[in-house]
């Protein structure tokens, strides 16, 4: 098997050389005409490439898989045109893995992997003979790296070589007729391949590519630039036996290549996405003034802050920046320019970013965000250099948007449809199903696009579908999506409604880019622990006080709830011979439960305990909405009870209730302990959150901001947490403030819960 293993490194090479094939298929036809594929001098294509492959051996004794991955940043340019022409293809980003732990990574140090590494950095070229669609003198830019891997697998390169590039993977023309199809003998090394025209447009040929053996099949669409033959986008799943050394197994590979400026983030997470969202019913929406909505945002909103912060997920570098307007917005355009790496000493560090995607949303505090999305590019060591970056500075654009109001009346039995600008709604019937409907939604690319926002539809079921399944049914659901991406330069979206009766106009939004121009702002961004200490900033992401509220949405479970007024608590029968009671955070902060008499169980005893810490994993960290107590021995091994009698009692000072102060802190997640009333800064942090809470704007209780080890710090003394002895600093925006206080007469209530014994 490490021979095995070893081969699929060897792979590598001959992988990249058929990415070339299938990167410059060309012609198609234009009208008439056949159009050739006619590169021009100097012209540059930059494509975002991932591709698994899926390695099933059969060794006679048990079954193994190995599953390889590859992510890259290609960019093919243009040397030399006419019948000859010649090209250099540089992989900028690129990350190899071979599915036991080792692999090739542009971000990592050449010592890595020396030979993969002296290859790639220095990129490849090829020369293409136009008239017959042939490839000559592949090679390595790196010539004596290059020539010292064919001494040692010449022969098998040579092989790999030539069944690549005698097979039809070029082609002189297409013909720009939907329906069309060209034969493709051993393409790919598949007998009975051939190429078939999906669709023809103004700019584009889509085209299939498949051949179904009874031991291999392969299946792809592609799309060509009309004009002079460019592929545009690609995607390709191929299966097929496999035998070397005297293993026998099957390869399912699957390759997907897009052109950068599409702006679809990292492919790796987008292809790994699950796209089955279940149903939901469409709820009402808050009321709004379109023209309020639209208003201009000025750049005290848009750019309040001088700084952001970056965090690295897998390979994405994220910048993000906290925006200081809130509520339901358009989303605008960010993006980042110059941007630059410096290193604590202030030094420019040469760290290369390339953006893969940027997207704004308002967080779970209503306030909106920004985040660019980019890939560490060159060779390097980025991934070292990144270790040594105090900041990024960049220039922030901020393009502002708007909300168009469109109307569309179902109709039972036809297709409806409207266009705004370069988005296309249609609202379809559904055959058989009454009051069912399909919305599409097409084109628009980043700039014009459906809001997710249905006045009318309240009370119907709405269901986000997948894309369409466009190929064989032997493809997987994550090649169907990935087939979906590249079978339209347009983004699609797909939305059924079911209503309960007849529906009446159905309101959509789009939100678009407007004219105002943009703001600009030179911005910095730190680490994002850097960030978290800083006062200046709002808080990188809102943190609730209670789990409960943190979780009411995804949380299935009946929520718990209890009477307001102490005098009217009871206590609850567990299980016939278990008694428990169930307080507000707000009602155990005043109130006290105690055992007046009761006999010893097991020379232990017995008093009421709180069960809810124990079991607190949320950011609480022993703060809970509800505070469980259950009768136990003092030992809190036993918490049942048989033939036994014990009197209890619950003491309230009076009935706590929430008093709204008058203090607005000037930065919402900055308290100055000085203005609240009755502080006293030696109660523990815990003691603290129960006399005072910070709401939000949706009305729910927040979290302290904890730095450092967290474990103990609701234990801590106020006094210790707080910054310059004055600031205490929340995990979100407060828009109200409020303190306990008691109303109301003392309550004492006293009761005897009555065991019995065992039957």
């Amino acid at each position: 098997m490490r021979r095995l293993l070893f081969e699929i490194q060897g792979i590598t090479m001959k992988y990249l050389v058929s990415v070339v094939a299938c990167c410059l298929l060309s012609a198609c036809s234009f009208g008439d005409a056949d159009v050739e594929f006619t590169p021009e001098k100097g012209e540059e294509r930059s494509y975002q490439l991932y591709s698994t492959t899926n390695i099933t051996v059969d060794n006679g004794q048990r079954t193994e898989t190995v599953n390889t991955s590859s992510h890259q940043l290609l960019r093919y340019k243009v040397l030399e045109t006419g019948k000859n022409s010649r090209f250099q293809v540089h992989v900028d980003y690129m990350k190899m893995r071979d599915g036991q732990g080792s692999g090739v990574s542009s971000g990592q140090r050449a010592d890595r992997n020396p030979e993969m590494h002296a290859i790639f950095s220095q990129g490849f070229e090829f020369t293409l003979n136009l008239d017959d669609g042939s490839v000559k003198e592949f090679s390595a830019l790196n010539k004596p790296v290059w020539q010292a891997l064919l001494a040692e697998r010449g022969a098998e390169l040579e092989l790999e070589l030539k069944k690549l590039f005698s097979s039809s993977a070029f082609l002189s023309t297409i013909p720009a007729k939907a329906g069309a199809v060209v034969a493709l003998p051993t393409y790919q090394g598949h007998a009975n391949a051939k190429l078939t025209v999906l669709q023809v447009t103004d700019t584009h040929v889509l085209a299939k590519v498949e051949s179904d053996g009874e031991q291999a099949k392969i299946y792809g669409q592609l799309m060509l630039e009309r004009e002079r033959g460019w592929l545009a986008q690609l995607a390709l799943v191929a299966e097929a036996p496999f035998e070397r050394y005297g293993y026998k197994g099957t390869v399912r590979s699957n390759v997907i290549m897009l052109p950068q400026q599409r702006q679809l983030g990292d492919l790796t997470q987008r292809l790994g996405f699950d796209y089955d969202f279940p149903a939901f019913e469409y709820q009402k929406q808050p009321d709004f003034v379109l023209d309020d909505i639209n208003k201009t945002l000025g750049i005290d909103a848009v750019f309040a802050y001088d700084a952001g912060y970056f965090y690295q997920q897998d390979d994405l570098l994220n910048l993000t920046y906290h925006h200081d307007f809130s509520g339901f917005k358009p989303e605008g355009g960010f993006s980042l320019t110059d941007i630059t790496a410096y290193s604590a000493d202030g030094t420019v560090l040469p760290l290369q970013l390339s953006k893969v995607g940027s997207y704004s949303y308002p967080e779970q505090d209503g306030f909106h965000q920004s985040v660019q999305q980019n890939l560490l590019i060159g060779w390097n060591a980025p991934n070292d250099l990144l270790a040594q970056v105090a900041e990024f500075r960049a220039t922030a654009h901020y393009h502002d948007a708007k909300l168009v109001k469109l109307n569309l009346t179902p109709d039972p039995n036809k297709t409806v449809s409207l266009q705004y600008e370069d988005l296309q709604l249609e609202l379809s019937p559904i055959t058989d199903k009454p009051f069912s409907y399909l919305l599409k939604s097409r084109g628009g690319a980043d700039k014009t696009w459906l809001y997710r926002r249905y006045d009318g539809a309240e009370g119907a079921m709405v269901h986000y579908l997948p894309p369409p399944a466009t190929g064989p049914d032997w493809l997987t659901p994550a090649e169907q999506n990935m087939l979906a991406l590249t079978s339209s330069a347009q983004y699609e979206t797909i939305t059924l409604f079911t209503f309960a009766a007849a529906p009446s106009t159905l309101t959509l939004y789009v939100n678009t880019a407007t004219d105002s121009g943009e703001l600009t702002k030179n911005i910095r961004f730190m680490p994002t622990l850097d960030y978290a200490q800083n006062m200046a900033y709002p808080p990188a992401q809102q943190q609730l006080l209670y789990s409960d509220d943190m979780y009411a949405s995804y949380d299935n479970q009946p929520q718990l709830s209890t009477t307001v007024d102490p005098a009217l608590l009871e206590p609850q029968i567990v299980a016939k011979y278990g008694v428990s009671m169930l307080l507000t955070s707000e009602q155990a902060a005043v109130c006290t439960l105690s055992v007046v008499d009761a006999p010893k169980v097991n020379g232990h005893t017995l008093q009421w305990t709180n069960t809810s810490a124990s079991n607190n994993t949320g950011f609480g960290a022993g703060l809970d909405k509800f505070v469980l107590y259950q009768l136990s021995s003092a030992d809190g091994i036993r918490r049942n009870f048989y033939d036994i009698n014990v009197s209890s009692t619950l003491a309230c000072t009076g009935t706590p209730q929430w008093q709204a102060l008058a203090y607005h802190p000037e930065q919402s997640w900055l308290i100055d302990v000085s203005q609240l009333p009755d502080l006293d800064t030696t109660q523990t942090v815990a003691e603290f959150m129960r006399r005072y809470r910070f709401l939000n704007a949706q009305n729910l209780p927040l979290a302290p901001a904890m730095q450092g080890d967290s474990t103990d710090f609701y234990q801590r003394p106020l006094q210790q947490v707080l910054r310059e002895q004055r600031w205490f600093v929340l995990a979100g925006r407060a828009a109200q403030i409020e303190q306990l206080s008691i109303s109301g007469e003392p309550v004492n209530k006293q009761w005897v819960n009555t065991f019995p014994a065992l039957p």
